[in-house]
């Protein structure tokens, strides 16, 4: 009886510490979905808020001492974690690296053959969990040793929280789209490295000392490999690092094609990739379109120290660096459309032609 009771209770604590996770930050959730590749990406964002709201009610209905609806809720439970392990197998024949933020902004993103073995874990907990409910065992525990299985409930609460906090306490949380081996290097990603961290203070201190742009190299399909002097000579070049397979990349490279029609007149837009263009799938491709281009040897990533996707940088036709970089899926989308917004405000004030 011990054993299936504590199945319940750690498959219940996973659920409802995924649930909250996924609940703080619905839009990694939705971003996991497109990594993912799962069908009806318009339904994405719904998917996004009910999923942890029913991992929540799983994890607390469960403990409702009637039989019936215990065996309805276990088995539930059970579909879902086999559908949890299927999507991550399946994640793990795909020809990229994928994160899924399967526990919101706890754990790690990336998923990996470790991530396929704790799934399937799961799948063993919540099958023993629903013999449990099935059998009756929970719900007569629950009657008839309420006190002994509340301590028990208790001491896998306090064992999982003070693991959480123990894992928590030796690792820098990954910025939006970063992977634990952009951690391993121990950069800050932020540049350069006399900069302020502080976003604020940053664009503060761009205001009155401007970085020169660096040397550094980047290819477009079928042609010769040039610098960002000659890419910046005639007008001002905007680079976006992004990876095929990271949720936020994939918001990213949607907007690419809004953004070249707002001002690929007067800024010069390329998507960086780690892998020569002709090489990128077709739906990538599709979005990234003459943008692409593949960051030789990952030189342009270093030289701004720019490790996480997606981020972006602004480089001026001055020789100088313009703007960012930035990081994260929000905030390379935000960093656009401010780039936007201040040459919608010059066209209208006449210092740049109307489109």
């Amino acid at each position: 009886m011990t054993v299936l009771l504590a199945a319940q209770a750690l498959i219940s604590l996973t659920l409802l510490v995924s649930g909250l996770a996924k609940l703080s930050d619905r839009t990694a959730t939705a971003d996991a979905m497109l990594s993912l590749r799962l069908p009806a990406r318009s339904l994405h964002p719904a998917a996004a808020t009910a999923l942890p709201l029913a991992e929540i009610v799983l994890a607390l209905a469960v403990w409702i001492p009637v039989p019936g609806l215990q065996g309805v809720l276990a088995a539930a439970t059970l579909l879902l974690m086999l559908a949890y392990l299927v999507i991550i197998a399946r994640a793990l024949t795909f020809g990229e690296a994928v994160t899924c933020s399967c526990f919101g902004t706890l754990g790690s993103p990336t998923v990996s053959r470790t991530t396929l073995g704790r799934n399937i874990l799961l799948v063993v907990l919540a099958a023993l969990a629903l013999g449990s409910a099935a059998s009756g065992t929970t719900a007569q525990a629950l009657r008839a040793e309420a006190p002994s299985t509340l301590a028990l409930l208790l001491a896998l609460s306090l064992a999982v929280l003070l693991t959480a906090l123990t894992l928590g306490g030796s690792r820098r949380p990954a910025p939006e789209g970063g992977t634990p081996a952009d951690q391993a290097t121990g950069d800050d990603p932020a540049l350069p490295s006399d900069l302020p961290a502080d976003a604020a203070a940053m664009d503060a201190e761009l205001d009155y000392q401007r970085s020169s742009t660096p040397y550094g190299m980047l290819r477009m399909a079928g042609q010769e490999p040039i610098t960002l002097k000659t890419l910046t000579r005639e007008r001002a070049a905007l680079l976006i690092w992004v990876q095929p397979g990271c949720g936020p990349c994939e918001r990213v490279l949607s907007s690419v094609p809004g953004w070249l029609e707002e001002i690929g007149d007067v800024i010069t837009i390329r998507t960086l990739f780690r892998v020569p263009p002709e090489e990128l799938p077709a739906s990538v491709l599709e979005r990234a379109g003459e943008t692409a281009a593949q960051d030789i040897d990952r030189n342009l990533m270093d030289v701004f120290r720019a490790r996480h996707s997606p981020s972006a940088v602004l480089l001026g036709a001055d020789g100088m660096l313009a703007g960012g970089p930035v990081r994260g899926g929000n905030d390379v989308i935000r960093f656009v459309e401010e780039i936007i917004e201040q040459l919608a405000e010059a066209r209208e004030t006449g210092d740049l032609p109307a489109v």
